[in-house]
């Protein structure tokens, strides 16, 4: 099944036309996996994007083949943001890294780097981030890593992607997981098991403690887990530190600062959990 991907992404979840193409073709790939996803077309990709566009390839597990775009400067970042490696491509071309992308990955374990990498392209572009927000920031990270491995129970684990814009200036970073949505995982206990609307469950997931693990047990990695990883990011995005967006199932939802959350539908359902976060410089 070949899967086309094209337009320049506006960074609207709801209208923007890349952003449907890409996510919304997860869904079916997850029962027929793609043997081509053709980007020829495409001009302009975030993170979310980027990530949705791994994903597929991870679905295929590397042998799905991926044809680059025709413009040269989408080219060169298709080739930089590390896509190639989760596909066959006849031209592969080599380019040097950029410092401003973390080249996108598939994990299935929480990664000890991913948060240094994002600091240290905050720190190449932006000279070094604020006081204390270093350590707050591979703390969020290593939290909400842990929530999608463990809560997903997806075959490819999670997909993370991140870029920094100098223009904004800020750092965005994306970190997909597929197989069950939030309100899925949160209907599988009592107390959420009469659950019936995605934008609740996003909302609820962002509380602190609600999809911790009880005391004295662990996850399905092992380990504890807190619950705090998007309520932290909720707060902290909410006091003016940048937007958080969740798309889950049928629902979007945003957090950012002076609103509270606004949700919106995601029309075709996304079979799993897309967090994006920016955060501001």
């Amino acid at each position: 099944m070949p899967v086309v991907i094209h337009g320049a992404d506006s960074d609207d979840f709801v209208r923007g036309h890349l952003i449907w193409s890409a996510l919304n073709a997860l869904a079916p790939a997850k029962a027929y996996a793609p043997d081509c996803v053709d980007l020829t077309g495409l001009l302009l990709a975030r993170p979310h994007t980027v990530a949705a566009i791994a994903a597929l390839g991870c679905l295929a597990h590397g042998n799905a083949e991926l044809i680059l775009p025709t413009s040269q400067d989408a080219r060169n970042f298709v080739v930089r943001s590390g896509l190639l490696d989760l596909f066959s491509c006849r031209e592969a071309p080599r380019l040097s890294a950029s410092p401003r992308i973390v080249p996108v990955r598939q994990l299935a374990h929480p990664s000890p780097t991913f948060a240094d990498e994002i600091s240290s392209a905050w720190d190449l572009e932006f000279g070094g981030m604020p006081a204390g927000l270093r350590p707050r920031l591979a703390g969020h990270l290593d939290e909400l890593l842990l929530n999608a491995l463990s809560h997903a129970e997806s075959s490819i684990g999670c997909v993370v992607a991140a870029q920094v814009y100098p223009s904004v200036p800020s750092v965005e970073l994306t970190v997909l997981d597929l197989r069950q949505t939030i309100r899925g995982h949160l209907s599988k206990t009592r107390q959420y098991a009469t659950l019936t609307d995605d934008a609740e469950a996003i909302v609820m997931a962002t509380e602190e403690g609600v999809t911790g693990t009880p005391a004295g047990q662990v996850n399905r990695l092992g380990d504890p887990n807190s619950g705090v990883g998007l309520f932290e990011l909720r707060e902290y995005c909410q006091v003016g530190g940048g937007q958080l967006s969740i798309v889950s199932g049928l629902a979007r939802v945003t957090f950012g600062s002076g609103h509270e959350p606004i949700a919106q539908p995601f029309a075709g359902g996304f079979p799993g959990c897309l967090v994006r976060v920016r955060f501001q410089v």
